[in-house]
């Protein structure tokens, strides 16, 4: 299997498990139950993880995906978005560790909150932008397939 194929197969689960995330923590919020925060941390961590994952092999791709005519400036500006998101994410990720380990989170929750919504726009924003690299300049379709 060509390795630019990887990228698309992965991408999709941590851009669900960090939307999800986020999801369970307004639970936890509205119903008070604490499993729903554990879980969203645990969602958390496995968004995070597959963000890198999907970032390397989304660097890899770029080659093969960058002979398309036009399509460089969409793949930079993809790649800076998944970039300063996946950043966003560890750091979102940290601080919750830390303050989760003090047993103190919700002396943060509502800045946390704030921050990782802002941290899904952005994630939704690059998921934007690379539907635009398959959906508009055919980025890993196969040229057979675009004639």
């Amino acid at each position: 299997m060509a390795i630019e194929k990887i990228h698309p197969m992965i991408v999709h689960f941590p851009i669900a498990l960090l939307i999800t995330s986020l999801f369970f923590d307004f639970l936890m919020l509205v119903t008070k139950k604490e499993g729903f925060e554990r879980t969203a941390f645990h969602l958390l961590t496995l968004g995070v993880l597959g963000s890198l994952a999907a970032i390397v092999f989304g660097i890899l791709a770029e080659d093969a995906a960058g002979n398309r005519p036009g399509i460089h400036d969409i793949i930079e500006t993809h790649e800076l978005l998944a970039i300063s998101t996946a950043g966003l994410f560890v750091i979102i990720l940290i601080v919750r560790y830390i303050f989760m380990k003090k047993d103190n989170f919700q002396a943060i929750r509502p800045y946390y909150l704030i921050v990782a919504t802002i941290g899904v726009a952005l994630l939704l924003t690059t998921a934007y932008y690379g539907g635009q690299l398959v959906y508009e300049y055919g980025a890993a379709v196969s040229p057979a397939i675009l004639k």
